[in-house]
């Protein structure tokens, strides 16, 4: 018997049924919609993970980073695409939804990171110019093992938590396949996935909120004025940007807990799958049109144009046959010797 998620989102038409083509319905519509934005930000993601592995610029702690975020919601948005048709097997819908409690485990703890990253930044930074860092490799060594390593662990509890209230039987599927085992079982999802992205997105405006009065702080300290407008510019956008960031995946984390634990009301779960489908676009959106990359682009085709420019063309440096005025200079003889 199809849930009424099944009859609202995948109200895919019955082909065998009708030799013509079906209706457009309002069900295959919204359907098309789901599967069409979270291709649309899978493609967006790649994007977004390409450029950030090409700039060298960018391949620091803070780019490192965020890369490690991207990686996360890839995953969130794959595992989310696997089950959009429904999966029949038991093995496989308790793998995808333990798989995806991963997932957005991980994006939270990565933009956590991202967060704290840009504290330290901040504390250490008190000028324009950012600090060297070199213990790059066992920072990013740290920050691999708590975004990561923390999610497996918070999944091991939560396997435990899902195989007490199933009496051992993990198999046991029934509940799961209602949702398209997107989600866990109520305690499983409640401890071990609401609750700690709770207190991850808590420590994490945490940071937001000392990263600003840090900010303020050290940008008062600058005797120019230039230099205090260039840096209140550049960490205004910085502390923006990881606060829209972590807006949209409250948002997305809020609509799948009403979702869940509304007993599938029906506005809850189409916010929900339009929000989830369309996160990993708004996200790549926001770390890509940015100041920095866009600067970034700039330079790579102007130093790129200027590679191209034929050798006739006057340049910075011309020779003298370009600005002298001598009608000797002008012939392709060569001058006589003086006497």
């Amino acid at each position: 018997m199809d849930t009424l998620y099944t009859a609202r989102i995948h109200g895919f038409p019955n082909l065998s049924k009708a030799g013509l083509e079906p209706p457009l319905t309002e069900e295959s519509i919204l359907s098309l919609l789901v599967v069409l934005g979270s291709s649309i930000s899978l493609v967006a993601l790649v994007f977004a993970f390409i450029t950030y592995s090409l700039f060298s610029d960018l391949r620091n702690l803070s780019g490192t980073t965020l890369m490690n975020l991207l990686a996360a919601l890839f995953m969130t948005q794959l595992l989310y695409v696997v089950g959009v048709g429904g999966v029949p097997d038991a093995e496989l819908c308790i793998a995808l939804a333990f798989a995806l409690q991963y997932a957005r485990l991980c994006t939270f703890c990565w933009m956590l990171l991202m967060t704290h990253n840009m504290h330290n930044q901040f504390r250490t930074g008190l000028h324009l110019v950012p600090v060297t860092d070199n213990n790059i490799t066992r920072n990013f060594l740290r920050y691999s093992v708590f975004g990561w390593g923390l999610p497996s662990a918070i999944l091991s509890a939560s396997v435990l938590i899902q195989y007490h209230d199933k009496a051992g039987k993990l198999l046991d599927t029934a509940s799961l396949r209602g949702q398209n085992c997107w989600f866990l079982d109520t305690n499983a999802f409640i401890y071990g996935l609401l609750a700690p992205s709770c207190l991850i997105i808590g420590a994490t405006f945490y940071y937001l909120v000392r990263s600003a009065i840090l900010a303020r702080y050290i940008i008062s300290m600058q005797a120019d004025i230039r230099t205090r407008e260039k840096m209140s510019r550049k960490r205004t956008l910085q502390i923006l940007l990881f606060s829209k960031i972590t807006i949209v995946l409250c948002i997305v984390l809020t609509l799948a807990a009403f979702s869940k634990l509304s007993n599938k009301s029906e506005p809850f779960w189409i916010c929900y799958h339009m929000t989830q489908g369309s996160q990993g676009f708004l996200i790549s959106m926001l770390v890509t049109c940015n100041c920095q990359i866009l600067k970034l682009y700039t330079r790579s085709i102007k130093s790129r144009a200027s590679k191209h420019v034929p050798y006739y063309v006057g340049r910075g440096d011309s020779n003298p046959l370009s600005k002298s005025t001598s009608l000797q200079l002008l012939t392709w003889d060569t001058l006589p010797d003086a006497v």
